[in-house]
């Protein structure tokens, strides 16, 4: 773990905020702690933190839309939320802004401290291989964008080249791509990197070949169609990193 980061933590139950920040010492971080969101946007415009990690219900203004308000200051600022509730709207709300994952309390402190290393530019690293160059690019954006470092590959053997090379955290595996088919590229891959999670794309179902959702949780960590829903996307790998911690 890289030492030294400074966390902004936000939460309106003092006691829990207090303990958050405990854990978060121990580890190693620098924590400093806030109780709502206009002490959070006071904290942010006067001080440099390398994280957010906030509560999503809190009085006055919640945690999504202090969050808006904090990339108005500072865009770059990766934010963690955090909720006791079945807010399943706020959530998606705040992944679709920018937000990097939200945690169900209680807190497993285990994998977050995983997705908080994982949240800075040097974190999860992420293979696209997708032989539309549209679709490819697009979503290397979205993840760029999320903070995730992402390699593309529009080619099985360049794919299988770059399992060789380099570790990914995950790997986004379109079924279609050329030069290779879907099946032996995905064992290929799964030969060198057994334990990497791999999320199949395909146009539909029926063209999902070998790879279907039979897969789903055994060597397939997902099975996702095109259009890709991002949201989805986002959720499911950050569930993936979550349980690789």
């Amino acid at each position: 773990m890289t030492k030294n980061r400074k966390i902004l933590v936000v939460d309106d139950n003092t006691k829990y905020c207090e303990s958050v920040l405990d854990v978060l010492e121990i580890e190693g971080y620098e924590a400093v702690g806030v109780h709502d969101g206009f002490k959070a946007i006071e904290a942010i415009d006067k001080d440099s933190y390398d994280l957010v990690l906030m509560d999503i219900k809190m009085p006055r203004m919640d945690g999504i839309d202090t969050f808006k308000k904090l990339k108005e200051i500072s865009s770059k600022i990766p934010t963690i939320m955090m909720t006791a509730f079945a807010l399943e709207d706020r959530i998606r709300e705040g992944l679709r802004t920018g937000v990097f994952g939200a945690f169900q309390k209680p807190i497993n402190y285990e994998r977050l401290f995983c997705s908080i290393e994982r949240a800075f530019p040097d974190g999860a690293l992420v293979m696209i291989a997708d032989n539309n160059k549209e679709s490819c690019f697009g979503l290397r954006d979205v993840l760029v964008e999320k903070e995730y470092r992402v390699v593309t590959a529009r080619e099985g053997e360049i794919a299988v080249q770059l399992v060789r090379e380099k570790r990914f955290d995950i790997i986004i595996l379109d079924n279609q791509l050329p030069d290779i088919n879907d099946i032996k590229t995905y064992q290929t891959i799964r030969s060198i990197r057994p334990d990497v999670p791999v999320i199949s794309v395909t146009e539909s179902e029926e063209e999902a070949g070998g790879i279907d959702n039979k897969s789903v949780g055994k060597d397939i960590y997902a099975y996702l169609e095109k259009p890709l829903d991002m949201d989805r996307l986002l959720g499911v790998m950050q569930k993936a990193l979550e349980n690789r911690c």
